[in-house]
């Protein structure tokens, strides 16, 4: 070998080791089976241990591997496996060393802790409702009140004062005599086992009932018929498309006591199903018999509607990617490698780290800027009230956990909110436990139980259901006893029986007026010419 001689090869001696130089592609890869340890709210971390090998790229030497403090790895030829049990920080970087002619080829590689959230607070006590009655018998609508008492919802009654008798000659039960009988009712709430009714609280006096003249015994009556079992029917099918599937073609039967539906065809279900297309639709009839069963005939469903649709696929998860042959940092090829290995465009919390023979820059994504990758603080180490922030910068706070006092918001939005015994999870559906509690989310509200007697739906697609009543597709059914203390009535009414007070064809003139005990027919000029009942109706 000559002696270095000359401005030339001086000039060379001071340059940087040939071998060093991008262009030959050395390089040292970190690849691990997951970056992520996840945490469970027991603790608990998986998977137990994160295997990271390390590949050289026309490097030849040892590799080193080593750990940031807090943590401790194992190593095995060009492999260092990182154990949950000995990582005592959120996270944790490990770095794989290679030297040549001199040159060190680095690598990194970040494991980090995922926690799940912690349990929330337990919700508030139900609230008992409840109405108390207290009768009394006058001449004359009573102005008194009957006085403070206490309800106790286990045997929706008032138990204090003891006994039947309250205040100002009122009584829990309707007392005997033949003056009207007035009643005042008050509404009891309370999440206790009581409320205290004050003396206030009642409403006014209304008259119940009032002894008519004693009139001759009649016949007895034919029996009655079998009573009308009314329920409300609801069948599901999903489709690849937007539009509604055909209903139905086939008269399916219902039984009341098990909620059965057989019969069922083109596709149609009495459950949501969980494949089959990505639009939900519905449908539903009212079965309605004197019977133990109803057949459905196919022109009774209504019209097919939609009632849900899955939603766009959610975004990817985060990233580390790491590329060699940068000199400099550059925010625009942090991009373009992003997207060279599959990942698309950067979305926050994204780690890139670009290299060369002699440096290294790792950075993460955030909010459109790109940040250098800092010191990370165990969070147990904090002390309480010594972090001030106008603003936090985060994808979602899954495991934020605070008692938040009074919260001003804009607009509050959830998929679905459900509560009680019976509805314990956000399935859209009646509970099959025997309890009760409420559902709501886009498919409608339920509240109660079907099967404990007390049940209301409303359906997003305009069905209503209670006891006795149902709305489909505009149209609303009725079963039962109608009652009112007042009130007018237009359009024609079948099938009824009631107290009739006064029923005429018109004001004047020829007119037939019909009362409770008597029908009075009346001439063009408004002359009484026949009664037909009593005279003095």
């Amino acid at each position: 070998m000559t002696a270095i001689g000359g401005a030339r090869d001086t000039l060379l001696q001071a340059t940087a080791e040939r071998f060093s130089t991008t262009a030959d592609g050395k390089a040292i890869l970190l690849a691990g089976s997951t970056p992520v340890f996840r945490v469970n709210s027991a603790g608990a971390g998986a998977p137990g241990s994160i295997a990271i090998t390390a590949k050289p790229v026309n490097v030849v030497g040892d590799i080193v591997f080593s750990v940031s403090a807090g943590t401790q790895i194992t190593v095995n030829g060009n492999v260092a496996t990182v154990d949950f049990a000995t990582m005592t920080t959120d996270t944790s970087l490990v770095q794989a060393r290679i030297r040549e002619f001199g040159v060190d080829y680095i690598a990194n590689y970040m494991v980090s802790k995922v926690f799940d959230g912690i349990n929330g607070d337990a919700g508030l006590a139900g609230l008992n409702t409840g109405q108390a009655f207290a009768y009394k018998r006058a001449a004359v609508a009573p102005v008194d009140s009957p006085g403070d008492v206490i309800f106790t919802f286990s045997t929706a009654s008032i138990t204090t004062p003891a006994g039947n008798d309250l205040a100002n000659g009122w009584s829990k039960n309707i007392p005997a005599g033949t003056a009207p009988l007035y009643v005042r009712v008050a509404s009891a709430s309370s999440r206790n086992a009581t409320d205290n009714i004050a003396a206030n609280e009642w409403a006014g006096a209304v008259q119940l009932a009032k002894d008519g003249a004693a009139g001759a015994n009649g016949s007895n009556g034919a029996n009655g018929v079998d009573g009308l079992n009314v329920a409300p029917v609801r069948i599901y099918q999903r489709g690849a498309t937007n539009i509604a599937p055909a209903l139905p073609s086939a008269a399916c039967t219902f039984t009341f006591a098990t909620g059965a539906l057989v019969g069922l065809n083109n596709g149609w279900s009495t459950q949501v199903p969980t494949a089959g297309g990505a639009y939900l639709f519905t449908s539903g009839a009212t079965a309605a018999a004197r019977t133990a069963t109803d057949d459905i005939a196919p022109g009774e469903w209504a019209a097919a509607a939609r009632l849900a649709a899955d939603g766009a696929t959610g975004q990817r998860g985060t990233v580390t990617v790491t590329a060699p042959s940068y000199s400099t940092w550059s925010d625009t090829s942090a991009v373009y490698e992003l997207g060279r290995a599959g990942y698309g465009a950067p979305i926050n919390r994204d780690t890139v780290t670009l290299y060369d023979a002699t440096h290294a820059v790792t950075k993460y994504f955030d909010n459109g800027a790109w940040l250098v990758l800092g010191t990370v603080l165990n969070g147990n180490l904090l002390v309480d009230g010594s972090v001030a922030a106008k603003a936090l910068s985060v994808d979602k706070l899954s495991a934020f956990s605070a008692n938040l006092g009074n919260v001003t918001a804009g607009d509050l939005y959830g998929t679905t909110l459900h509560g009680g015994v019976g509805y314990p999870g956000n399935a859209y559906g009646w509970p099959s436990n025997g309890g009760i509690g409420f559902h709501l989310s886009e498919r409608g509200l339920l509240l109660g139980n079907p099967a404990t007697g007390g049940y209301v739906e409303l359906g997003s697609s305009g069905y209503v259901a209670m006891p006795g009543f149902t709305v489909v597709n505009g149209n609303a059914t009725f079963s039962g006893v109608l009652s009112a203390a007042g009130g007018s009535f237009k359009g024609e009414l079948v099938a009824a029986t009631g107290t009739i007070g006064l029923l005429r064809s018109k004001a004047t003139g020829g007119r037939v007026e019909i009362y409770g005990s008597a029908i009075k027919i009346f001439d063009d000029n408004g002359t009484l010419r026949g009664i037909f009942g009593e005279r003095n109706a």
